[in-house]
């Protein structure tokens, strides 16, 4: 398989986990699985609300990360893509991290 598949299969696959994440979130705190950070693990409500949001926030990224992938591949050369598709996936999923963790500032947690 080409990194150009590759590159392309990562989009899609995030989105696919953010769907999972969505569909199967976690129902207690714990240090395995979910949005975990020290002020979602707080308390139960905080965890729900954390795990709740972020899980929005990754299937919103991984649409837009998708879009982006697909722009940049009809316009670009392919290692060129390849570089840029990367950076926008990188940023794409650390950008879920503050925004989450503004939310749950403005929620009171």
């Amino acid at each position: 398989m080409t990194i150009l598949a590759l590159n392309l299969m990562l989009g899609p696959l995030i989105l696919v986990l953010a769907f999972l994440y969505k569909r199967f979130p976690p129902k207690k705190i714990n240090h395995i699985y979910g949005y975990r950070t020290p002020r979602s693990m707080k308390s139960q409500e905080a965890w729900d609300c954390a795990n709740r949001y972020s899980s929005n926030a990754l299937v919103v990224m991984a649409v837009l990360i998708c879009f982006v992938q697909a722009v940049l591949w009809s316009l670009l050369p392919p290692n060129d893509a390849i570089l840029w598709t990367t950076g926008v996936l990188v940023v794409g999923v650390i950008a879920v991290i503050p925004l989450t963790e503004v939310h749950l500032k403005k929620s009171g947690f």
